[in-house]
């Protein structure tokens, strides 16, 4: 049975990571996900969501402030893999990011004050014997860096309104680029350890995101996805190592990155989540067929912006690949989007079909 390595990359949005020569490079011949998007554009909503398969509302982890609600009877990564004779173990910035069930070591780090390169480097250093001794091994790795930058340039000096940081895109553009950057230094050093250390053997390697960020793109939305924006949702999500550059280009949720995931690994795949191997499907009509797709949904309540709503989910989305749909409950506003070329163009009709699912979305 292969080990797993799964680093995940805080906060990366998607149409920077594609530019960037470092991750180019890195990842040239690598399985390429272009058309991940996240359940939920916040750390807390979206990592349960890709742990577990299931959408926030179905986990129980539906709101910032909910990280402990995790239902008792759902599982999530670790869980699944310790069923299947693997040894676990993780360093992750938080215990509101992730739960410790099925870690057999869970550790923390202390993103404001420690080296997170240093800590996983001492990390992966620690447990290389035990990680060689007792294959299968999942070995998980919370980068923090972007989020930390993230929180000290932008969260702790500018609020909702400031003119300063909206007025200055190419600035904060050029500050989020640099922190991409230096988030693929950390890779290359990560992945050169563990080839050094020979734990590439037999493993596959996942590099991914939780959500994208913002930018200062649209006023009163200075990090987090509030709006339910492309450029928050598009995550990205790498299978590292293939022989050439692969793309994959048909739409996902992160919620079904844990399907995905244990099929790669021969591993029998629930049937009680959310997520799916293939959304798109073929339906006959008058002797046709047609490509259909079973749509994705979002979700999000922010702490700040026009309609906080930390306890519980507030605005919710639903998209089929093109057509977005968005709904803001607290003033039952709702807005439909065409997406195309990462960006978000709003058109004036509501499609009735699309609203019709995402309020039966809502209900469950």
């Amino acid at each position: 049975m292969k080990n797993l390595i799964l680093i995940l990359i805080d906060g990366a949005r998607y149409d920077f990571i594609k530019d960037d020569q470092l991750y180019l490079d890195l990842f040239s011949k690598s399985l390429w996900y272009n058309r991940f998007y996240t359940a939920s554009p916040y750390t807390i909503g979206s990592m349960h969501a890709l742990f577990t398969g299931l959408y926030p509302k179905n986990n129980g982890v539906n709101g910032y402030f909910n990280p402990n609600l995790l239902k008792k009877e759902v599982k999530i990564i670790p869980q699944y893999l310790k069923e299947n004779g693997y040894f676990t173990l993780a360093n992750i910035p938080s215990p509101v990011v992730m739960a410790n069930r099925g870690f057999d070591i869970y550790t923390l780090h202390d993103e404001y004050n420690e080296d997170v390169e240093k800590k996983h480097i001492d990390f992966v250093e620690e447990n290389k014997e035990r990680m060689l001794k007792s294959k299968p091994f999942f070995l998980y790795l919370h980068y923090s860096k972007i989020h930390t930058s993230l929180v000290n340039n932008v969260l702790n000096i500018y609020n909702d309104r400031s003119e300063e940081y909206f007025n200055n895109i190419e600035k904060n553009r050029e500050r989020y680029r640099k922190d991409i950057n230096i988030s693929g230094q950390y890779l290359k050093k990560i992945i050169d350890l563990i080839k050094d250390f020979k734990l590439h053997e037999n493993t596959e390697i996942w590099v991914l995101s939780d959500h994208g960020s913002s930018t200062g793109e649209v006023f009163g939305e200075r990090a987090y996805g509030v709006f339910l924006y492309n450029y928050t949702l598009h995550n990205f999500v790498i299978k590292y190592g293939e022989e050439k550059r692969e793309d994959e280009n048909r739409l996902h949720s992160t919620v079904d990155f844990l399907p995905i995931l244990l099929n790669s690994l021969e591993i029998k795949i629930p049937s009680n989540i959310d997520g799916m191997l293939e959304r798109e499907y073929f339906e006959k009509s008058f002797f046709k067929e047609r490509k259909k797709v079973h749509e994705i949904y979002f979700e999000t309540g922010g702490v700040d912006g026009p309609f906080p709503s930390p306890e519980k989910h507030n605005i919710f989305g639903v998209f089929d690949g093109e057509r977005k749909l968005v709904h803001i409950k607290t003033i039952d506003k709702f807005q439909q989007f065409l997406v195309k070329d990462e960006k978000d163009i709003e058109v004036k009709n509501i499609d009735s079909d699309l609203k019709n699912k995402l309020m039966e979305y809502e209900k469950g």
